[in-house]
């Protein structure tokens, strides 16, 4: 599949099902009422409800609840199941996994949040890993940067002026991490091991993959998400879709008190 770069959010009163051959990409504010948040918290399972009574900051606790809430109410659309009832799994340096039982469709999902913003990416039989970064200063950038990319990342990144310099170094950081994330192995796999594009007016591109025929990089697709002024985001899927569509969590125009 093709990025079209003239696709836009989209928002949606009600939650569509996932169609075969797309991939479907949700926003959502991380922003939400008092009222929205107790509300929210009913579709979490009993584990979930104790992972964020663990939270130290009652901010990171409510996007937690937030974000972990919207994702069992996406499954629970496609999957026909109560949104707390519905098992995921996943182990050290595994992506989270619906039980088999109770995913006759295969879905597959990933998530990545920053800030107050999350994406959340759903299809059917497709791997694919999805990341967002806010733009922001990082005093360890340029060491980020050496332990991290590769060779020819590092020298592309050297010749961007700032503030270009800046949304590189995220370019190339959601990239790196959406591939990871939809290979299934997280940082488990070293970031330095493959190339991608970085600068502001390229394309998103997966160059190659070290140790790997010249046609592995071609397995995998990754295209840039226009998500959020300030941020950086990719997605990177396997081949087979032929349709992405990009949309809006509804509630984040609650107008009761924000936190």
């Amino acid at each position: 599949m093709k990025a079209n770069p003239s696709i836009s959010w989209r928002e949606v009163s009600e939650i569509p099902r996932v169609a075969p051959a797309e991939i479907q990409v949700w926003r959502v504010n991380l922003l939400a009422s008092t009222g929205e948040i107790s509300r929210l918290r009913n579709f979490l399972s009993a584990q979930e409800q104790r992972q964020a009574a663990q939270f130290h900051f009652v901010h990171d606790q409510r996007r937690f609840v937030i974000r972990r809430a919207v994702l069992r109410q996406l499954l629970s659309a496609n999957l026909g199941l109560h949104p707390e009832e519905i098992q995921i799994a996943s182990d050290r340096f595994q992506k989270p996994q619906i039980a088999a039982a109770q995913n006759p469709m295969q879905l597959r999902f990933n998530s990545s949040h920053s800030s107050d913003w999350a994406l959340i990416a759903l299809a059917q039989n497709c791997e694919s890993g999805v990341d967002v970064e806010q733009h922001r200063h990082l005093p360890d950038r340029d060491e980020l940067a050496n332990n991290f990319f590769s060779e020819p990342e590092i020298r592309e990144l050297n010749r961007l002026l700032e503030p270009a310099r800046t949304a590189g170094f995220f370019n190339c950081w959601t990239r790196k991490e959406a591939f990871v994330k939809a290979i299934g192995q997280g940082l488990a796999f070293p970031l330095d091991r493959f190339s991608v594009s970085l600068a502001p007016e390229q394309s998103a591109a997966i160059f190659e993959i070290a140790g790997d025929d010249s046609t592995a990089h071609k397995k995998w697709s990754v295209t840039s998400i226009n998500s959020i002024a300030g941020f950086s985001a990719a997605l990177v899927f396997s081949s087979g879709l032929s349709s992405l569509a990009l949309l809006d969590w509804p509630f984040a125009s609650s107008t009761d008190s924000h936190i």
